[in-house]
């Protein structure tokens, strides 16, 4: 009975998260599902839900591991890992790193640098990339944190000095 509920809640899980549509593929493991089974189910869901259903899915059937060690199921052994806080980083800080980035410098703007892994060395060419398209970043006051993200992603992606950054 335990395996028939539980053969059941997972059919259903992708009708119990946020079906909101991918925003973008880029993101692929980032967040707690990283890669696996339960990052391809629920790619480009977002919320608590969809992350413990995506992790659950992985640690249930340890296939992000088999997925690592094949290079399948959206595992990329290649890629550095990375610690991809800079959403929730931005999200938590959107009004004080719209005043560096604003500046192009600041305790806010250094923050999301480290965070998104800068070496020092390039953080005044990070902070002028961000203070020189400050309008393309914040370009209304509705501004989400992930718009941000994503804009400043593809900035960092079209700049030769400082596309290693980009996720």
């Amino acid at each position: 009975m335990q395996k028939l509920a539980f053969a059941s809640l997972m059919l259903a899980a992708p009708l119990l998260v946020n079906a909101a549509p991918p925003q973008s593929t880029s993101n692929r493991g980032d967040g707690a599902g990283g890669c696996g089974w339960g990052s391809l189910l629920f790619d480009g869901n977002s919320g608590v839900g969809a992350h413990i259903f995506a992790m659950t899915t992985n640690g249930s059937f340890g296939n992000a591991t088999f997925g690592m060690s094949s290079g399948t199921l959206g595992c990329d052994p290649s890629q550095p890992i990375r610690y991809k806080g800079g959403r929730v980083y931005i999200s938590a800080n959107m009004t004080k790193l719209a005043e560096d980035i604003a500046r192009g410098e600041g305790e806010t703007l250094d923050g999301l640098s480290e965070v998104m892994g800068v070496a020092a060395a390039d953080r005044p060419a990070f902070n002028a990339l961000a203070k020189s398209h400050f309008d393309r970043l914040y370009p209304n006051e509705a501004v989400t944190s992930d718009q941000v993200m994503d804009t400043l992603q593809a900035l960092l992606k079209a700049d030769p000095a400082l596309s290693k950054y980009a996720g």
